[in-house]
């Protein structure tokens, strides 16, 4: 069951992404997805679908953001360093992209492809109390690590809301998590997405199955540009993994070009 759902969060990798009518039109009302912006200059909330944005959801992927916060302060990881997968505890499945069975994985690498295996380690090399401390500090959506703990951000018991996602991410910014100077600063260069004479784009994806036939994709960061900084979290569900992979990030961005955001 494990390198299943782990089959399952990597090969999206490997998909080419599709411009479909569904994915261009953006999230709309009563469709099965959220969106939640906050324009912090001007104080402005924009809510698609309000009562999902509220409903807790596994965060999948997303939940690297809070990980590579912890491993940098517990000095489990560092920029610097080449990191490859531990393939006796994890071993090679024919499904893994090329990146993930590199000897030479930096740290950004492996948050931007989402090297589930190297996360399985270095969160490995934490205890649960730490975990729980962190979150905790972090306020990080219900705390909940009682699933196994190299996967309990994986459909398990680990659950945050889009609402609860934006304002862990507006306190990542404010800096009052009560992390160091230097683990701020270090996450900021691993998070950004994407720079352009108009915007800075940090986000981090996430996808995984809920149910039979029920796939959940988050799409969560911020954007900073000539009005400021906007944070946002998106997620939807769709039916299948390839068709969640090939639309959700270009539904989001339409979701967010339709609110003026980009």
């Amino acid at each position: 069951m494990r390198f299943q759902l782990c089959a399952l969060l990597a090969n999206g990798l490997m998909l080419s992404t599709s411009h479909y009518t569904y994915s261009q039109e953006g999230c709309q009302k009563d469709q099965r997805c959220t969106m939640v912006v906050y324009s912090e200059q001007t104080d402005k909330w924009q809510i698609i679908n309000k009562s999902r944005a509220e409903r807790a959801f596994s965060p999948f992927s997303t939940y690297k953001i809070p990980n590579t916060l912890i491993l940098l302060e517990e000095q489990k990881i560092d920029t610097k360093t080449s990191y490859k997968v531990d393939t006796h505890a994890y071993p090679v499945q024919k499904w893994w992209p090329g990146v993930w069975q590199s000897d030479d994985i930096k740290v950004k690498d492996a948050f931007s492809y989402s090297v589930l295996p190297l996360y399985q380690m270095w969160t490995n090399s934490l205890n649960k109390p730490e975990i729980k401390t962190y979150l905790s500090q972090f306020n990080y959506g219900n705390q909940d690590i009682n699933g196994p703990l190299d996967e309990f951000w994986l459909n398990s018991s680990l659950q945050i809301s889009a609402m609860e996602q934006i304002e862990f991410l507006r306190r990542l910014d404010e800096k009052t998590l009560g992390l160091s100077k230097q683990t701020y600063q270090t996450f900021d260069a691993i998070f950004l997405k994407q720079s352009t004479s108009e915007y800075q784009l940090y986000a981090k994806t996430g996808t995984g199955p809920i149910a039979k036939k029920t796939y959940l994709g988050w799409y969560v960061g911020k954007i900073e540009n000539a009005q400021g900084t906007h944070y946002f979290a998106f997620n939807m569900h769709a039916p299948s993994f390839k068709e969640m992979v090939n639309v959700r990030v270009d539904k989001a961005h339409a979701t967010l070009k339709a609110l003026k955001i980009i």
